[in-house]
């Protein structure tokens, strides 16, 4: 692809992540103004004249035609370090690609619940991954991965394999290592009755990522507190199922509407 087009691109995929042109502008000591110049204005024509036929040279003599604040011997000097700074800025989801096991409190009963994930590599065409996971049922969910460089990543299902909109959401601390054994996070979701929580969720790496086929066959299953054996199940339970290590909200329906309700509502959630 041609160097340009390919730093377009990469800026596209540097804006989805939320990456600020200020930030790399902060490194490369080109001014943001610049930057925002060539993303909104210069790039976008390069590349549309490109596809249309017309030879590299003309197209970029006539996209920077477009503003006042770069020119094409400011740019192709610059080059080099605006993509250097680009690739450094762009999140490698790949390292997190994988199979694994999340630990985290059941919410019917007083044990450990283990839910397969599975994070999939980037494909072409995409900027962010495909995520799956597995309920209770046996069905698979299909999200998506949205992993930032700077050791924040989401992972968000929707619960409802209908329109009905049911946000599942799991917020991960990444962490400075490539394919950690080991994620934690916080999981929010809904109870049965839909209201929502807070918790605790511990990632264990199991292996490469494996074919969707069979991760279908997989399945969600709680470990009972009695029944946990290993050191290693124990410390997740230690970790994810203590009371303070959720955060429930109910939802309440009161003619007074005032802070009388939110002390009743905490008084219920400490009968649970």
């Amino acid at each position: 692809m041609d160097k340009l087009a390919l730093l377009y691109e990469r800026m596209k995929k540097l804006r989805e992540s939320g990456v600020k042109m200020k930030e790399i502008s902060e490194e490369t000591d080109i001014a943001s103004s610049v930057l925002s110049s060539l993303y909104s204005s210069v790039l976008p024509m390069y590349v549309n004249l490109l596809s249309s036929g017309t030879e590299p040279e003309a197209s970029l003599d006539q996209a920077l035609q477009q503003v006042n604040n770069v020119s094409k011997r400011k740019l192709l000097g610059c080059l080099d370090d605006i993509e250097k700074e680009a690739v450094r800025y762009l999140p490698n989801a790949g390292i997190y690609a994988g199979l694994y096991l999340a630990y985290s409190t059941s919410s019917f009963s007083d044990g450990l619940k283990v839910e397969p994930y599975m994070i999939t590599s980037i494909t072409d065409g995409n900027t962010m991954p495909k995520v799956y996971s597995q309920n209770m049922s046996g069905d698979y969910y299909v999200g998506i991965g949205l992993f930032s460089p700077f050791q924040i990543g989401y992972l968000m299902f929707n619960e409802q394999k209908r329109l009905q909109l049911a946000l599942k959401a799991i917020y991960l601390q990444l962490p400075i290592l490539e394919y950690p054994d080991l994620i934690k996070g916080i999981y929010l979701t809904h109870d049965y009755n839909r209201n929502p929580i807070a918790r605790r969720i511990l990632f264990v790496r199991q292996g490469d990522e494996i074919p969707l086929n069979e991760f279908a066959e997989l399945r969600t299953r709680v470990i009972s507190k009695d029944q946990i054996e290993t050191e290693e199940e124990r410390a997740y339970y230690d970790y994810t199922c203590h009371t303070e290590d959720i955060i429930k909200s109910m939802m309440l329906v009161s003619p007074d509407k005032n802070i009388d309700d939110l002390r009743r509502e905490k008084r219920i959630l400490g009968f649970l």
